[in-house]
């Protein structure tokens, strides 16, 4: 997933409307403040009139705080857009601000075509942002986004860079795909942005083999996204139809290795998927960068308790996820090693490839599924989303998508199964597609 899983983008429309709707949030706290200051009989007892006197200050600090945050990403944005060499103003030390450069970095759209975007990249407090335009030509397409804490550890891992600095030979643990409702093009550039280095897959893989955009109303499918290489060429073939599903053709080719079996599926929601899909769901907790930051700078004393608890949460989530990928991919290759690998070894030793070329998968033993893995793995269920927030970010959604020329701010999705299967079956003399 991208958007409130990886990262979290705004246009200046979306930070204007964010800002507005935290200083409402606000305003209403302090007139519930005002009310029961003024009330002769408020219906409470002293101690919980004093209890609930505290906790409108620390919501009330906590919004202010938030809006700030906010407040300062739109200038930062807002100056990107306005001037004329994409500049951003960033305050020093002292209060004095300075104009940060942008860096003319190339890219390819979604036609293949070679753009040079300005893109800035700074880290303020410890905290990563971005600032890119996915037209160069249009101003409106300026977009400010908020990478995760922990992203970079979790894509080292699933590339196997993690090897590499820590001076051993590479080994990709994982194969990963995206998934996402978004235009194409901020989609594209998103991730380019998130992995730069192309140390998961090559950048020219992206748009035909790795990134499958769904349009909605349609939901995400793991089969989908892992035929996504099919569905791409019928596509291309039909452009009128823009049919993402896959075809009879499609299923009666299966592969020879369950893929769907061996996938994992990384995002903050479950009902954009297809039911059938949910079973692979590692669900994360929703990214919210300003007000995670807000809470996180006020202090365990000072902001809200159960706001500062989830924003402490959040910040290892991706953590979290590296650790359960571990477990899952341990897990998996355990059984290989134990039950697999051995009951094929003795099937080849049988004189069974005299009668096919390759062992056939169905007659060995099966594996467990990830999902039955992933059911009994450690990895914490997130906690409920509020529904005003939900609704808040639909909002959000709503105002990204006005700009025709970019349907910004994703609900994007990667699909990862364990790489090296396919290798782990050669050894013993099976064939199989595996991770590919």
């Amino acid at each position: 997933d991208l958007d409130e899983t990886l990262l979290m983008a705004h246009t200046v429309d979306s930070l204007a409307q964010r800002i507005r709707r935290v200083n409402a949030t606000r305003e209403s706290k302090a007139a519930e403040l005002r009310s029961l200051d003024s009330s002769p009989n408020p219906g409470m007892t002293p101690e919980q009139l004093e209890e609930r006197f505290q906790a409108l200050g620390c919501e009330m600090a906590l919004l202010e705080a938030e809006a700030a945050l906010l407040q300062a990403d739109f200038d930062m944005l807002d100056s990107y857009r306005r001037d004329p060499q994409c500049r951003v103003p960033v305050k020093g030390p002292g209060g004095q601000a300075r104009m940060v450069d942008p860096t003319w970095e190339k890219a390819r759209t979604s036609r293949g075509e070679e753009v040079a975007r300005p893109v800035v990249r700074l880290e303020l407090q410890g905290r990563p942002l971005v600032i890119t335009r996915i037209n160069p030509e249009s101003k409106s397409t300026s977009v400010l986004l908020r990478p995760r804490a922990g992203w970079g550890a979790l894509r080292d891992y699933l590339s196997g860079m993690e090897d590499v600095r820590g001076g051993a030979a590479r080994k990709q643990r994982w194969e990963v795909f995206i998934c996402t409702t978004a235009e194409k093009e901020y989609a594209l550039e998103a991730w380019r942005l998130l992995d730069p280095e192309a140390s998961l897959f090559p950048h020219a893989e992206l748009a035909s083999k790795r990134m499958l955009c769904v349009p909605h109303p349609q939901k995400k499918d793991l089969l989908n996204v892992l035929r996504w290489e099919q569905v791409h060429a019928v596509m291309l073939a039909e452009p009128q139809g823009q049919s993402l599903m896959v075809t009879d053709e499609m299923r009666a080719s299966k592969p020879e290795l369950d893929t769907a079996a061996m996938s994992v599926i990384i995002d903050d929601r479950a009902d954009v998927w297809e039911e059938a899909s949910r079973k692979a769901l590692l669900q994360v907790m929703p990214f919210h960068p300003h007000k995670e930051a807000a809470a996180l700078d006020m202090g365990a004393g000072s902001a809200p308790a159960a706001q500062y608890t989830a924003a402490r949460d959040s910040e290892g989530e991706l953590q979290r996820v590296v650790s359960t990928l571990r477990e899952l991919r341990s897990k998996f290759y355990a059984e290989l090693d134990l039950n697999i690998k051995p009951e094929a070894a003795r099937l080849v030793s049988t004189g069974i490839l005299e009668q096919y070329q390759a062992l056939p998968l169905e007659i060995l033993s099966p594996f467990t599924p990830m999902s039955q893995l992933l059911a009994t793995s450690s990895f914490p269920p997130p906690a409920a989303l509020g529904q005003t927030e939900r609704e808040d970010r639909a909002s959000d959604l709503r105002l990204l998508a006005n700009d025709s020329t970019m349907l910004t701010s994703a609900a994007a999705a990667a699909a990862a199964w364990p790489a090296g299967a396919e290798k782990a079956a050669a050894d013993t003399g099976a064939a199989g597609r595996g991770a590919s």
